[in-house]
């Protein structure tokens, strides 16, 4: 038998099914053989590293042009960041604009990120118009590969009344596909924000109160109502409070196909930092950061298996110079190149999640419930999207150290034990020993199908 064209040898495989000491043999862009022994025409010694498939990151934001939600990261920048962090494929949005039929928005957005990613990379399709003749187009733009549909329940430009929600839901379940809603609720935000404005009180210390931790649960329970009436599968982003966790399981206790997604921020920072003036504007979205309580209950839906992947909602800005010239943050946070290694470190080695489950939350799992059909597994006949992780490489986080296009790190000065040394995606280095091993404009955009739990 002629030698594969690529072989990782002597590793400690994980997967979301366990641990085992084998090879893994490559060739062209799939996985074709694990087991020991393998010879390969290239060889890569991983003894003393973890093999892992590549991590996929569900919920990131790359350059847009859109007032007030212009983000530095471009679709070249962000996945260099995420191949440096271990991440092989992400999704990002088409944030359709009101006006625009959806599948115009969609290519719009291709146009965007082909010819400039490093990675492979899918879209989710955001219906932002309350409007019966969009709605009507969703089974078109799940066509070109985009089996998910984000809604929002929150945001005044964004926000989709429940009626809309339902139809909504409705044509996305007739397509087979699943819903991604925002569950807050806008409403209350809104009235919250207002009271506090008028009362001349809105600063970042107080920012927080407008999104209750009750009222995050109540759109939950809305979300999850609606969806279990449309039988549509649902996923939560960025949940952030025992509330709506409460609701989510209620749900899926019912049988119903619901899901949850959590943030790596939301998991690692709490709402003390809004008493920072200098560090709170990067965290001035919603929902907030939440106190101890609350992340120590996502820490607990996490290895209770009611929250299936951790994201980022990446979107990072530069910070830029206010009237006095003094340089300022402004909402947004980076975490691509961050979340693999920060999940060993405070997942892991914390002993808050075992080995498998951290795979399983950052790469297995994202890749089945979004659709990447052919990603987040080691097995025969899969993508070969791989990464080697070096457990005990010991570094401290800094603008100076990663890759994204700003001049700051959110987790800046944080202490992490572990770190992804080689990434390989679609059997071709991309990122060995700290440097560039790939040119951007490799990632393909990959049609979703299927997506879900199953």
């Amino acid at each position: 038998m002629s030698p594969h064209d690529l072989v990782i040898r002597g590793g400690l495989l994980v997967g979301a099914e366990g641990e085992v000491r084998a090879d893994v043999a490559l060739q062209g862009e799939r996985i074709a053989s694990i087991g020991i022994g393998l010879r390969g025409r290239r060889e890569i010694d991983a003894v003393g590293l973890y093999v892992l498939p590549g991590a996929v990151d569900g919920h990131v934001h790359m350059r847009t042009d859109r007032p007030l939600h212009v983000y530095d990261d471009t679709f070249q920048t962000g996945t260099i960041a995420a191949a440096f962090g271990g991440v092989t494929a992400i999704v990002d949005q088409a944030q359709v604009e009101p006006g625009t039929p959806l599948t115009d928005g969609l290519r719009k957005r291709r146009a965007e990120a082909d010819g400039q990613c490093l990675v492979d990379y899918g879209l989710h399709v955001n219906l932002r118009e309350p409007s019966l003749e969009r709605v009507a187009e969703i089974p078109a733009a799940m066509a070109e590969g985009c089996p998910t549909v984000k809604l929002f329940m929150s945001y005044d430009t964004y926000r989709l009344p429940d009626e809309i929600l339902l139809r909504a839901m409705q044509q996305v379940a007739g397509q087979g596909g699943m819903a991604v809603v925002h569950a807050e609720n806008g409403a209350i935000v809104a009235e919250l924000t207002r009271e506090l404005e008028e009362a001349g009180r809105m600063s970042a210390a107080t920012f927080p109160g407008i999104s209750p931790p009750v009222m995050e649960g109540e759109a939950a329970h809305r979300a999850l109502a609606i969806a279990r009436l449309a039988g549509c599968p649902l996923l939560i982003f960025h949940l952030t409070t025992a509330d709506s966790l409460a609701e989510l399981r209620r749900a899926r206790d019912a049988g119903q196909p619901a899901f949850g997604e959590a943030l790596l921020h939301h998991l690692l920072l709490g709402d003390e930092l809004y008493s920072d003036p200098d560090l709170a504007p990067q965290f001035m979205g919603t929902p907030p950061l939440r106190p101890r309580e609350h992340r120590e209950a996502l820490w607990g839906a996490l290895a209770d298996r009611t929250i299936d992947v951790v994201s980022t909602d990446h979107g990072p800005r530069k910070r830029l110079p206010d009237e006095h010239g003094v340089l300022r943050h402004r909402p947004g946070t980076s975490g691509v190149e961050v979340r693999l290694a920060l999940m060993h470190s405070e997942g892991v080695l914390a002993g808050r999640i075992d080995l498998a489950r951290w795979v399983e939350l950052c790469c297995t799992a994202p890749a089945r419930l979004h659709g990447l059909v052919r990603k987040g597994r080691l097995a025969p006949g899969y993508d070969a999207d791989i990464v080697l992780f070096d457990p005990a490489a010991e570094w401290v986080l800094s603008a100076d150290v990663l890759h994204s296009n700003i001049d700051h790190a959110t987790y800046e000065g944080m202490r992490v034990r572990g770190r992804p040394v080689t990434t390989i995606a679609r059997g071709e280095v991309v990122v060995a020993d700290g440097a560039l091993g790939a040119e951007p404009g490799r990632g393909r955009f990959v049609p979703r199908e299927h997506p879900g739990g199953g």
